[in-house]
């Protein structure tokens, strides 16, 4: 974001009140790793928010089961951190929080910042009356609903179907300058197809099959493991064979294939699959790279 020029230090302080709130699409670790430094560092000289103005983190909760056994059969293990297995946004914040309790003290006593608690406030989605937090399979079929709205834009979410890390979520931002859909870790779902059609921007994520066929071959585990793994990716995630139907289901502005796997691919790269997607569609594609700006067509 500081690359990008949307946040970034101006006159020798941090400049990032106009940062009101952020989105968790779900709780896997290559999603929220570098949470802790980005409220801790952000909150730090009251950078991020404040007493009056909170910065606010929306997520998903507690699913309140652990996955189950795959391969089926296979000896239950023993749970990690078996008082609280399945965390959700708010307890996460919490205890990663707390870990830094030692440096967020220092500042509080020593330089005058605010607690952090109030400055950075975690929310756990709540989902409308009658829907569950799906524990296996598909999410139960919903329409998109308001988690966050203020004077510049209108924040939706739906349930998306990403294996057995539940729940998990797509958001549509809608504001004056249009409509952003960010997929996050899905394969197709109804309900974003909802969500996203008629949107200007859609940012959905892609695998390449080859690719992930190969190097899980390659993987010096048991077969089963390796089962595993292709369960999860190819149960959890969108092949560009899915995306091709997802173009031919609905209407967007612009498709931007967004957390691509693997990050590059031989012979024209993504951007070559972004071509092929292209082919008999009336939706262009585009393959995203960060620092990209990307307008509709």
């Amino acid at each position: 974001m500081v690359d990008a020029g949307v946040i970034g230090p101006a006159d020798g302080k941090n400049d990032l009140t106009a940062f009101r709130a952020g989105f968790v699409t779900h709780l896997h670790s290559d999603h929220v790793t570098d949470l802790s430094t980005f409220l801790v560092q952000g909150f730090i000289a009251g950078g991020r928010g404040s007493v009056e103005s909170p910065f606010h983190l929306y997520g998903p909760g507690d699913r309140g089961a652990l996955p189950a056994v795959f391969p089926p059969g296979r000896p239950t293990p023993t749970a990690f951190n078996p008082t609280e297995p399945t965390p959700g946004t708010a307890s996460m914040v919490r205890q990663l929080l707390a870990a830094f309790a030692t440096d967020v003290n220092d500042r509080i006593f020593d330089a005058g910042s605010p607690p952090v608690d109030r400055v950075v406030q975690a929310h756990e989605i709540e989902l409308p009356a009658g829907v569950a937090v799906p524990v296996a399979g598909p999410p139960a079929r919903m329409s998109p609903f308001t988690v966050h709205e203020d004077d510049r834009v209108r924040v939706s979410a739906t349930l998306v179907e990403h294996g057995q890390m539940a729940p998990s979520y797509a958001y549509r931002f809608d504001s004056d300058h249009g409509s952003i859909v960010i997929s996050g870790d899905t394969t197709l779902t109804p309900n974003l197809l909802e969500m996203a059609d008629g949107c200007d921007v859609l940012l959905h994520e892609v695998v390449d099959q080859v690719t992930i066929e190969a190097s899980i071959a390659a993987l010096p585990v048991p077969e089963e493991i390796k089962e595993a793994f292709r369960n999860h990716m190819f149960g959890a995630h969108t092949t560009e064979t899915q995306l091709k139907q997802l173009l031919r289901d609905i209407e967007v502005g612009l498709h931007v294939l967004h957390h691509v796997v693997p990050g590059e691919l031989p012979r024209g790269g993504w951007q070559r699959v972004a071509q092929r997607l292209c082919r008999g569609t009336r939706t262009g594609v585009v393959a995203g790279r960060d620092g990209d700006v990307i307008g509709t067509r």
